[in-house]
């Protein structure tokens, strides 16, 4: 990492971190040490030689390493090849020995694929004619592709309608927040729905929507009430999957997907309270088949989500719209990871697996968006699961804080010497109450393992750390408009 002033990231960095560490190349690599050998290698070429005008480093779906490059004119092709070939001989059984150059000979077709290799490439820090290509299977989310929301959050959205963009569509829309963890089990969805039933309780609309897909479980938390199934306006049955099936093949109305969730008990008695839920879907004999015909890769430039997120915006006007999001490394959750939200909630718990998982996800929204010039996708720490036992709280949440400071320094904030301005999060902000680098803790209650409905615990569910979770929450979208506080206590 590129360390001043305390620690954080550089926002100018140039090279792979094996470049700079000088890592000694042998034959008998795995895929990992392939790539960064190679990276490597060709980034100490491309930027010594200067009859190379790009250059594209692919690595294919078996983890197959080549090299287009495009050269100058008078450029040495053979002796240019040779060294390629030689340098990246250090990738051993992973390199291919291609080297493709694109030059007058070359035809048509082939300088067609070439130019698609550079177009989709990823442009290495620090060396604007290096790019990296990778072609994958899955997961595809989970790249450095990093996008920003569809619209400018705004919780006075509505009025402002008449704000549109070159499309005609509105420029503004409610705040997108994402509640993600590693690991399952940690509470998640439970905080989601806590929130939720606190802005309802203000007399806000909050749509929900559970993109767990593999394991749902919002639809049912905030269900509606048994009276109004089945059929009608609050039917059920549909939810996140029969809409992605269905959307594409024509005009569909957005209602037929979700249901209604009016129960006093839960939202209170304010005018217009209501939490809106889009269910993953309907649990049933039909599920997983329609789940299995479900494609979440990103194909293009379109998110595969923006078309339901905004017309959720237009047909529902929800105050907020929440995203529940599948746990781990999953595809689902790369989506809802890649910076289509306004908003990052991120759970984790005391264990090394989920502490190790959260780091690559702080490093994604962080990290490897400052050093494809990017701003940090902003986000805040929930501890969860914490044991309510005074002696044992107080440790784990100091073990849990040294942890989350030292992961934000090294992945997330930049250094406090590069003077980044008000729009990044930086090490000088590491002690501020409302930093990403602060968590909130939540204990553990025993009663929560299992609860016939949600509202039996909904008293829990308005005070405490729950509450202090929503605040947070909304101090990231002031109703005056002005952007998250970075920089007071």
């Amino acid at each position: 990492m590129g360390q001043g002033g305390g620690g954080g990231v550089c926002i100018d960095r140039r090279g792979d971190d094996a470049r700079r560490a000088g890592h000694v190349m042998t034959a008998n690599v795995h895929i990992a040490e392939a790539r960064r050998n190679a990276v490597h290698a060709l980034s100490t070429l491309v930027e010594a030689e200067e009859s190379i005008e790009k250059a594209v480093l692919g690595q294919d779906l078996f983890g197959l390493l080549r090299v287009i490059l495009w050269l100058r004119p008078g450029a040495e092709e053979g002796a240019l090849r040779a060294r390629v070939e030689g340098a990246l001989a250090g990738s051993g059984r992973f390199w291919t020995g291609q080297v493709w150059i694109s030059s007058a000979k070359t035809s048509r077709a082939d300088k067609l694929v070439y130019s698609s290799a550079w177009d989709e490439g990823i442009t290495v820090p620090g060396i604007d004619k290096f790019r990296i290509d990778d072609r994958t299977r899955t997961r595809t989310a989970w790249l450095p592709r990093f996008r920003t929301p569809p619209w400018e959050a705004s919780r006075k959205w509505r009025p402002a309608k008449a704000e549109t963009k070159e499309d005609g569509t509105p420029a503004k829309g409610p705040p997108i927040v994402v509640f993600y963890s590693f690991k399952g089990g940690v509470g998640r969805t439970t905080a989601l729905a806590a929130f939720a039933i606190q802005r309802a309780r203000e007399g806000e609309r909050v749509l929900v929507i559970d993109m767990d897909l593999d394991a749902p479980g919002a639809g049912t938390l905030l269900a509606p009430d048994p009276k109004d199934l089945p059929g009608g306006d609050d039917d059920a049955s549909r939810g996140v999957v029969d809409y992605l099936l269905e959307a594409p093949l024509g005009d569909v109305p957005f209602g037929d997907y979700v249901h209604r969730c009016r129960r006093e008990s839960l939202v209170g008695d304010a005018e217009g309270a209501e939490i809106v839920v889009m269910p993953a879907g309907s649990v049933d004999e039909s599920y997983l088949a329609k789940l299995s015909r479900i494609d979440l890769e990103v194909r293009g430039e379109r998110h595969p989500l923006e078309g339901l997120l905004v017309h959720a915006r237009d047909e529902i006007e929800p105050d907020w719209i929440l995203l529940d999001s599948r746990a781990g490394l999953s595809a689902s959750a790369g989506l809802l990871l890649d910076g289509i939200a306004h908003l990052h909630v991120l759970f984790g718990t005391n264990s090394t697996q989920s502490q190790l998982g959260l780091t690559q996800v702080i490093r994604n929204l962080g990290e490897e968006r400052i050093r494809r010039d990017g701003l940090q996708a902003n986000c805040f720490v929930v501890q969860a699961m914490v044991v309510d036992n005074v002696a044992v709280e107080k440790l784990a949440r100091a073990q849990f804080q040294d942890w989350l400071e030292g992961t934000m320094r090294d992945h997330y904030l930049v250094a406090a010497d590069e003077d980044p301005g008000d729009e990044f999060w930086s090490v000088r902000d590491i002690d501020t109450k409302s930093a990403p680098s602060r968590a909130i803790a939540i204990p553990y209650r025993s009663r929560f393992a299992f609860f016939p409905s949600l509202d039996d615990v909904v008293p829990d569910l308005v005070v405490g750390s729950y509450r202090e979770v929503a605040g947070r929450i909304l101090a990231q979208f002031p109703v005056g408009e002005k952007g998250p506080d970075q920089g007071v206590d």
